[in-house]
């Protein structure tokens, strides 16, 4: 083409290549997770494509294939001799990534999200037509069980041994018996987790989607801890009572999907206590929206486009986006809306800011 340089096209050829397959790649590790792969590959040693479906209970011509492509994009070791099988292994520092959920690295479930938002592109590229929105509803299942799944892990690392003891006389409170709230509270393991380390603490969860509501309620009674824990659903911005008395207010990545973020925050404002603490995390975007660059803002973006800017349109919001609160936005909500004192804490990745915010 005419005022092309073909070096230049190549090399974002070469770009454009990568990127595809750094998407399928996403697919074969939602695959490896779901079906136990990565786990018993590092539990149980390295392994021939036999040995290892044996283990995991699979088809050996299947898992091949898979072993063979996730070598071939760098995340497994092989080695083989003359006409042996090859054995493959996957390197211990991959494997705190991929295949143990109790390790602060792991992020292997998080590929399970680009299945389910891609299955919503036909619904999500209507939306560009038609400039309305998608329901939570609407979303598959499977992309909220990889919700809860990621929150669990990282919470079950930070929120009782970090972030809780890091805010001052918190702990305290809590164990006193304070009043918690969490806005969005998705699978309720937040809460779960507050009711069994400080049990005198009355907690209740909000969340506009049933199916979040009724997956906290299951696991608050499977904990044991249903007699202190309420998740109601609905709006917090409508539900959160004024009542001045609440020690913590919990909004952990959903402040940006909520329909009227200023409402939420006017509405903690009303709620918390006059030493009370509003928790939250949002995703640390650039104060200007183009200078968000980088893999881990076009992740987020992605996400956006898939997930948080039509759900909050079906909610008739304003759909910021995910990166559409960086601080500067999120400390003018808070001014306007009485919260005086935003104090940025260490988060828990480059992707997230977390902040400690008072009256």
């Amino acid at each position: 083409m005419d005022g092309c340089d073909s070096t230049a096209v190549q090399a974002f050829a070469g770009r454009f290549l990568d990127d595809v397959s750094g998407g399928m790649t996403s697919v074969l590790v939602a695959l490896g997770d779901r079906l136990g792969l990565f786990r018993a590959l590092a539990d149980g040693g390295p392994a021939s494509s036999a040995e290892l479906a044996a283990r995991a209970g699979l088809d050996e011509r299947h898992v091949r294939e898979w072993l063979l492509g996730l070598l071939s994009a760098g995340y497994l070791d092989a080695r083989q001799q003359a006409v042996e099988e090859p054995v493959f292994s996957l390197p211990p520092e991959h494997a705190a990534v991929l295949a143990h959920d109790d390790s602060p690295f792991f992020l292997g479930g998080a590929a399970g999200l680009v299945p389910a938002l891609a299955a919503m592109l036909e619904p999500v590229a209507e939306t560009f037509r038609s400039g309305g929105g998608v329901p939570q509803e609407a979303y598959p299942e499977g992309l909220y069980r990889t919700m809860w799944r990621m929150s669990a892990s990282w919470l079950g690392t930070l929120l009782l041994p970090q972030w809780i003891p890091a805010i001052d006389g918190l702990a305290g409170r809590l164990a006193a018996g304070g009043r918690v709230a969490h806005l969005g509270s998705g699978g309720g393991h937040a809460l779960v987790l507050i009711a069994g380390a400080f049990p005198r603490a009355r907690c209740t969860g909000y969340d506009r989607l049933r199916l979040h509501v009724d997956r906290a309620r299951r696991e608050a009674a499977d904990a044991g801890v249903s007699d202190r824990v309420e998740f109601v659903h609905g709006d917090a911005a409508d539900l959160l009572p004024a009542t001045g008395d609440h020690a913590l207010v919990l909004a952990l990545d959903v402040l940006h999907d909520a329909p009227d973020p200023a409402a939420a925050l006017r509405a903690v404002r009303a709620a918390l206590a006059d030493d009370g603490v509003l928790l939250l995390l949002e995703s640390a975007g650039a104060e200007r929206a183009t200078d968000n660059r980088g893999a881990a803002a076009a992740l987020l973006y992605g996400a956006s486009v898939l997930y948080s800017v039509p759900v909050s349109l079906a909610a008739k919001g304003r759909a910021p986006g995910m990166l559409g609160l960086p601080a500067g936005e999120l400390r003018r909500l808070c001014h306007d809306a009485g919260l005086r004192s935003v104090r940025r804490l260490p988060a828990p990745t480059p992707l997230n800011a977390l902040y400690e915010i008072r009256h």
